[in-house]
């Protein structure tokens, strides 16, 4: 088996442990990764929840804008690199259109009840806004809702309801095989 020779986007809700198993998938294929959500705070200045605070759209507007200067890089798409996206990258249409015609695109698929008690923390509440003042197994069912459809638009759909390691596994088997 080897790397997919193409960038692979991370896509799941918050909590689904994008930015967990992407820098373990990227080890075990000797490639980088990036966290977008880390680039939109280094090229917009503040943090993402800094930035959220400001208004949504904004913020959509400056991943879209993150992610287009990425794919934008030379030689991005010629190589494996792993990419743990935001959790709402997938609800502009050109993201989606963009990250699937540059790569592979992945789900990371966790149960809802399974979410809502990773999410549980104080910490996690602070680092995400959109879930701020909610109750939360009901946030995270609306916001599942509004993204399932684009979500499934993902190349493979993967169970990461286990160990980071165990998600690593699934998508090195699903990932390797050629499309």
């Amino acid at each position: 088996m080897s790397d997919p020779g193409c960038p692979v986007f991370l896509t799941g809700m918050m909590g689904s442990g994008k930015t967990t198993v992407a820098p373990l998938l990227a080890a075990a294929w000797g490639a980088a990764w990036v966290d977008l959500d880390a680039r939109v705070a280094r090229i917009f200045g503040a943090p993402v929840a800094d930035l959220l605070a400001r208004g949504e759209a904004q913020f959509r507007r400056h991943e879209r804008e993150s992610l287009r200067l990425l794919l934008a890089e030379p030689g991005f798409v010629r190589r494996t690199v792993v990419v743990a996206t935001g959790g709402g990258v997938v609800l502009d249409p050109h993201n989606r259109a963009a990250m699937a015609a540059a790569g592979r695109v992945a789900l990371l698929r966790v149960p809802l009840a399974e979410l809502a008690l990773r999410l549980a923390t104080p910490a996690a509440a602070r680092a995400r806004p959109l879930l701020a003042g909610t109750e939360l197994p009901a946030r995270l069912l609306e916001l599942w809702e509004q993204r399932r459809s684009a979500y499934e638009e993902a190349d493979v759909v993967v169970d990461a309801g286990g160990s980071p390691q165990d998600a690593v596994h699934k998508l090195r088997a699903a990932l390797e095989m050629r499309p």
